[in-house]
């Protein structure tokens, strides 16, 4: 089987000189990329975006305000199957809910930043592994932040009903309805479910269900001395541009920063031992 040569002298100059290069010049010509993508972003004035849409779907249908990491507003119409009663639910005017999805990825994105901050312009890479580092630390909190945008968090019937978000509607909830409102992608998700309680000689087999993104009709739970079982599921869902435009943003920064690992590794044989 053939082996792999040895560089020659001149070879092993020019490859010195290249990853001389790539140490000096390149590396910060991508963290300045790196920087110009995530401040430009969505995140940098999110507290200002606003974004109203109409939502509608089969019994449910109502207007939705997203503003910044909060919803501003929610006015809800829903139309009961069993009778065709319509009820309207709209946020009290005092209220904001925070979508702590939202507020967790922006976190992250700050972090990738303070992370790239640090090694400005006057910064001299010494070695290989000092860049690999850098990038996996920023890596991760980008993907953290890509994660809570696209893997919601999984609930159960009682957490959601004791969310505070059942208290900020006026009029109050009825009893037999619960409410979950998360970001799944570039969508933000509304969610109603409709219960009715379980008999005390109801000879259904009683099982809690577990945690979910989204419950079935017929998952059942205990809340305060009541046994409740899901009836009926709507849920109704809307693009929001600018979140879209986040997962997009995470996604052109995550290659480069694994193509940037790529031509540093391409120099393994001896940038662990050879600084400039």
């Amino acid at each position: 089987m053939a082996t792999a040569m040895a560089p020659t002298v001149v070879e092993r100059i020019v490859l010195e000189e290249e990853f001389r290069w790539l140490l000096h010049d390149e590396v910060h010509a991508v963290l300045r990329q790196l920087q110009d993508i995530l401040k430009a972003q969505a995140w940098r004035d999110l507290p200002s975006k606003r974004t109203s849409f109409w939502a509608a779907v089969d019994q449910v249908k109502g207007v939705l305000t997203l503003q910044g990491d909060a919803l501003s507003q929610a006015d809800v119409n829903l139309k009961m199957p069993r009778n065709n009663q319509l009820l309207h639910f709209a946020f009290r005017e005092d209220k904001q809910w925070k979508l702590q999805q939202i507020q967790d990825a922006r976190n992250h994105v700050s972090q990738a930043i303070y992370l790239l901050n640090n090694r400005d312009e006057s910064y001299q890479f010494r070695t290989g592994a000092e860049v690999l580092k850098l990038m996996d630390a920023v890596m991760l909190q980008l993907t953290r932040a890509r994660n809570r945008l696209t893997t919601p968090a999984t609930l159960t019937l009682p957490e959601i009903a004791a969310s505070g978000l059942t208290r900020m509607f006026a009029p109050a909830l009825p009893s037999d309805l619960l409410v979950n409102v998360y970001i799944n992608l570039n969508k933000l998700c509304l969610t109603v479910y409709q219960l009715h309680a379980l008999q005390p000689n109801s000879t259904k087999n009683f099982r809690p269900a577990g945690g979910s993104v989204l419950h079935s009709p017929g998952a059942m739970f205990e809340w305060g001395s009541q046994r409740l079982e899901v009836s009926h599921v709507h849920k109704v869902e809307s693009v929001i541009p600018w979140l879209n435009d986040a997962l997009v943003f995470f996604t052109v920064s995550l290659q480069l920063c694994q193509q940037l690992k790529d031509k540093i590794s391409v120099f393994s044989s001896y940038w662990s031992y050879r600084p400039f």
